[in-house]
């Protein structure tokens, strides 16, 4: 054995080593030390039973992606509260994880769900799907028919659209119950006790024994713009001044308003209970948060309030242990899984390296006798031919963001083939910023090849697409997108084996890998690949061009990751530095394009540190480029909404 294939077989490893410790470390945390049974719940179904007006009625519970938690002091002769979570649009059931783990390990019963559209739910196959009531409803249904969950108290919470969700169920619940289509079908169940609304200000009432919430971020995006009580416009930030919150905890009003921020309101009077002990009677609350709409489901400050809201609707679950809402471990859990996501993307490049040693994969190895870069730095010619390209193409990207967002639809429009909200205008965004660069780095060649020959030093210009000549043709070209393939395949069979086992995928916020349905959702992916492989491959010989040999292999790769994700920080800077200080957006119709663009600025670091790392491993940039396009289109696909249903072809 070689130094390097032991070298690369110590580094693999350490990193299958780090993913092991950190997944099983992550399912302590989520299981409160295993205290609690974690399940992944697929099509599942239930039935029981409640009766309305001495008639017994059939409560028919259905399930079709869930993570289910029950705690150990759950059971037949001790039922426990229950709770279901639901994500907003854009989003999966992972994401409302910080509030079940935070519920679970304080005693209740909690599943966290996909709506129609997103995650493992898929698509009905209309545009109007994800905003039916019947997922949430139907999954607080079958937690209801559970024989360790205390059927007098069920309550339900969800961000954002899922907010709208939650508003939409309470109501059914108490007025009547909703078709597919939201047309009343019956007399409501009455099984909701409480309610939070997480991101969502409207809200049009619930049966008259239910608690309400609203949890809201002091600078929202989308809601929570309304009247102070002289009929003057209010922004989000003002909303606790506003008639719509005095309206929704009942509190009277002939003069200024003032709701006292997760004060407790009951018949509109506020009232003092400790947390941990029920309310004597139904109540109104509103939470309010320093942040943005989208760190609703990623703030300590949030999932406190989501627990003293449940807390406060159920008290301490009986068997359960009370512990202080700010009192947590979630950010523990979501550390681990992001240690596992630093190693799971280690691992590509000691794995690589091992099977460039095979006999078939040996032909695609760098010949290392030949320098990284031909190209030198220097002079303030040389810096401003090296710099100045970049810079344009940065700001491009950045610049154009928000032009793309309402081209896009109208240049790729979803369709059964490519169904999803987002990925096409994004995967639009991508291939232009790719050919604006292509043609920056041709423009750029050129005039450094008029300079250096009017230098007389023709040998200083490099051609920028040598990076893409692979000496056996087709047959190493084939070998590469089967090696790239063996490499992102490995990647998600290492996920599934994680997921199985712990019930932990690899993540930070939004930027994850996670399991998703693999016969239904990868023909999809592969056609979003196809789109986003022109970028990254354009990425990976810009990339290359700004290597030189008078600047270190670490400092090639910063400048890299700088200028790939530099255009896009800098908007983000000045629309949201522009709402913490004013609280108004300066792009209003960015609200939801910039909260895409979050896991998009790491995904092209990571993008830039694994085109430069493969390229030194194999002279060329198709390998690099390969993993980028498969991997982070499975990622982006996995991770979002798709209005038409998925099909194989």
């Amino acid at each position: 054995m070689n130094e390097k294939v032991k070298k690369n077989l110590i580094l693999l490893c350490i990193g299958l080593c780090v993913i092991l410790v950190s997944s099983f470390f992550a399912s302590m945390i989520q299981s409160a030390g295993f205290s609690v049974k974690v399940s992944d719940l697929r099509n599942v179904t239930n039935s029981g039973s409640i009766e309305i007006e001495g008639k017994k009625v059939t409560v028919s519970g259905k399930v079709v992606s869930g993570i289910l938690f029950v705690p150990k002091n759950a059971t037949e002769a001790n039922p426990a509260p229950a709770v279901v979570l639901t994500h907003g649009y854009l989003n999966n059931r992972e994401l409302q994880l910080q509030n079940a783990i935070e519920l679970a390990r304080r005693g209740f019963v909690v599943l966290t769900v996909d709506r129609e559209g997103h995650g493992n739910y898929p698509n009905s196959g209309t545009q109007n799907a994800m905003m039916a009531t019947a997922g949430l409803y139907d999954s607080a249904k079958y937690v209801y028919n559970l024989p360790y969950v205390d059927k007098t108290r069920v309550g339900i919470s969800g961000h954002s659209m899922g907010g709208m969700t939650t508003a939409s169920v309470l109501s059914s619940d108490s007025k009547g119950t909703f078709d597919d289509n939201g047309k009343a079908t019956g007399n409501g169940l009455h099984i909701i006790s409480a309610g939070l609304l997480q991101g969502y200000s409207s809200f049009s009432g619930a049966g008259e024994n239910v608690s309400v919430g609203n949890l809201k971020a002091n600078d929202d995006e989308f809601f929570y713009t309304g009247r102070d009580y002289q009929n003057n416009r209010t922004i989000a930030r003002q909303y606790l001044i506003s008639t719509g919150a005095a309206n929704f905890v009942g509190a009277k009003f002939d003069g200024p308003i003032n709701v006292q921020n997760k004060g407790i309101y009951i018949g509109g009077v506020l009232t003092q209970i400790p947390e941990g002990q029920q309310a004597p009677a139904p109540f109104r609350v509103i939470y309010e948060n320093n942040e943005i709409h989208p760190l609703n489901h990623f703030s300590v400050k949030a999932a406190a309030d989501v627990v003293n809201f449940f807390y406060t609707a159920f008290g301490t679950p009986a068997g359960a242990k009370y512990i202080k809402s700010t009192n947590e471990t979630w950010w523990i859990k979501e550390a681990f899984s992001f240690m596992g996501l630093i190693a799971i993307f280690f691992c590509i490049f000691p794995a690589v390296g091992l099977l460039l040693e095979l006999p078939c994969f040996r032909s695609l190895k760098r010949d290392e006798s030949l320098p990284l870069a031909k190209r030198e730095v220097k002079g303030v010619v040389g810096w401003i031919l090296y710099l100045v390209p970049a810079i344009a193409c940065t700001l491009f990207s950045g610049f154009s963001i928000q032009k793309m967002n309402s081209l896009g639809g109208q240049w790729f429009p979803k369709n059964n083939l490519y169904p999803q909200d987002t990925t096409g205008w994004v995967s639009m965004w991508a291939v232009v910023c790719g050919l604006f660069a292509l043609g920056v780095l041709l423009v750029f060649w050129l005039i450094n090849y008029i300079v250096n020959k009017a230098r007389k030093q023709p040998e200083l210009t490099v051609n920028p697409f040598e990076c893409g000549y692979m000496k056996g043709g087709l047959l190493d070209f084939i070998k590469t997108a089967f090696l790239g393939t063996i490499i992102v395949v490995g990647m998600y069979l290492i996920l599934y084996i994680t997921w199985g086992i712990f019930k932990v995928d690899f993540r930070i916020w939004t930027l994850d890998m996670k399991v998703f349905d693999i016969p239904k959702m990868l023909p999809t992916m592969l056609r979003y690949t196809q789109i986003f492989a022109i970028f990254y491959l354009i990425n990976g010989f810009t990339n290359q061009s700004y290597s030189a040999k008078n600047i270190p292999e670490w400092a090639t790769i910063a400048i890299n990751a700088f200028f790939n994700v530099a255009g896009i920080f800098l908007v983000m800077m000045i629309q949201y530095g522009t709402f913490k200080s004013t609280g108004v957006l300066w792009q209003s119709g960015m609200a939801l394009g910039c909260i895409v663009l979050f896991p998009i600025v790491p995904i092209l670091i990571t993008a830039a540190i694994i085109t430069r790392n493969l390229y030194k491993k194999t002279g060329t940039v198709w390998l690099g480029a390969f993993i980028n396009a498969l991997l982070f289109t499975i990622m982006t696909v996995a991770n979002t909404a798709a209005s038409f249903s998925y099909v194989l072809a």
